[in-house]
């Protein structure tokens, strides 16, 4: 066999094969196709299943090769031609080359995956919560280079990709930034957040730069009307809430929309529950849900955000927030949850997941309904194992389709305590 060669991650050179006509045989769980060559598994980019391609492979391993289809012999009925001309190119999105339909039978295959090497049965799924293929995203964070061109990262590497136009930006967010890139002083900046809230302001705030930069860029976005300091509006529900540029919220406000509507019919919440909302950020999910049930109480690291909530918050009695480092405190321990005695908690963390989190709720045994709002399959599948174990059974389950396009894995699950027997 004909081989290349190139730099080991030790810096050693290791042997690279020149390219493979290789069958694919499945999906992988980030939505790169899968064939074997020589009893080697290997991962092919932009390829899929029932196809045959040529492949270019950049990572050789003992027993895993990686690499990216370069051209095809034949070609799935899955298959639809990517709208971004960067594709490829920009690291933004991974599975455009895939029909919308097929990249949510890829995602709900991968976190089944995970709960079955967990130990977990298959599940009925419910219905996922449906976004746009594009035209969704209602903040971007972009970096700039030395010459001013702004852009988003390679798929590889730190190299930046200039764009000119982003096809999974809403509108609003698209017009925004071409407005911001003819006429924009961008030299000096390193990156930067763009955000359009829920009644079209437009909001901005530079996250690395040099300080006279940042001066004339904040002088120029507020000649624009644009918001840098100021907090920018969103729908929760019928609850209105607040975040200032640059902190979190769900960038597909559609899908937040139902996300939200779909926890409350899951909890089917009464008059006597008190909800206790682990990072909370905002009070998005739990000032959405406060109408109707006993009381509330959000706990989150974010000292700006839980400001944002408690503001919120005025004027309506029973909710109540609180700045805490979920992963450095013992929930079960915490004198305010202890007061609280929640009889339903909801979970919606980072990727780290909510390990700790869910090993403390066996002591919180007032506890009878839980929502865990996942972006990462793996952590998911863990602190689901770790609820199992202390008898909660999961109800409901399904995806939410929150980034279309991109390999992001959203899922909401509804557990409840089984009866003692």
């Amino acid at each position: 066999m004909i081989r290349k060669r190139s730099q080991s991650a030790k810096g050693g050179k290791q042997p690279l094969p020149a390219p493979l006509t290789l069958d694919i045989l499945r999906y992988s769980h980030d939505g790169r196709g899968i064939a074997s060559h020589e009893g080697r598994v290997v991962m092919v980019a932009n390829a899929l299943p029932g196809e045959q391609v040529v492949a270019t492979i950049d990572q050789a391993g003992s027993k895993l090769w990686q690499g990216r289809s370069t051209s095809r012999l034949t070609t799935s009925p899955d298959r639809r031609e990517p709208e971004c001309k960067l594709y490829g190119v920009c690291g933004g999105c991974q599975l455009q080359h895939l029909d919308h339909a097929s990249q949510l039978q890829v995602k709900q295959q991968a976190v089944g995956d995970h709960l079955r090497r967990n130990g977990f049965k298959p599940q009925t799924w419910s219905e996922p919560l449906r976004s746009e293929p594009y035209g969704y995203r209602h903040r971007a964070r972009f970096h700039v280079d030395k010459q001013g061109q702004v852009g988003f990262h390679a798929e590889k590497g730190n190299k930046l990709i200039a764009v000119s136009e982003c096809p999974v930006l809403t509108p609003a967010l698209q017009q925004a930034y071409e407005a911001l890139v003819a006429t924009a002083p961008l030299l000096g900046l390193v990156e930067f957040e763009l955000v359009v809230d829920d009644k079209g302001q437009v909001g901005v705030v530079v996250l690395d730069g040099k300080p006279l930069a940042s001066a004339d860029f904040y002088q120029w976005s507020a000649n624009q009307g644009w918001w840098s300091s100021q907090a920018l509006i969103y729908q929760a529900g019928a609850t209105t809430v607040t975040a200032l540029a640059g902190e979190f919220t769900q960038v597909n406000r559609a899908v937040n929309a139902r996300m939200i509507e779909q926890g409350r019919q899951w909890l089917q919440l009464t008059a006597t529950d008190r909800v206790l909302d682990l990072f909370c950020g905002n009070g998005n999910f739990s000032l959405a849900l406060a109408d109707g049930v006993a009381a509330s109480l959000g706990l989150e690291a974010s000292h700006s955000a839980i400001a944002q909530a408690i503001r919120a918050a005025q004027g309506r009695p029973g909710i109540d927030f609180e700045q805490t480092n979920l992963f450095n405190a013992d929930l079960a321990e915490l004198a305010s949850v202890q007061r609280f005695a929640p009889t339903v908690v909801l979970i919606d963390p980072p990727r780290a997941g909510a390990e700790a989190l869910c090993s403390a709720l066996k002591r919180l045994p007032s506890v009878r309904k839980i929502l865990y709002v996942s972006c990462d399959p793996a952590t998911l599948a863990r602190d689901l194992n770790l609820l199992a174990q202390e008898k909660w059974r999961i109800r409901h389950i399904g995806l939410i389709d929150m980034f279309p396009q991109t390999r992001h894995i959203e899922t909401m699950v509804y557990l409840e305590k089984r009866a003692k027997l």
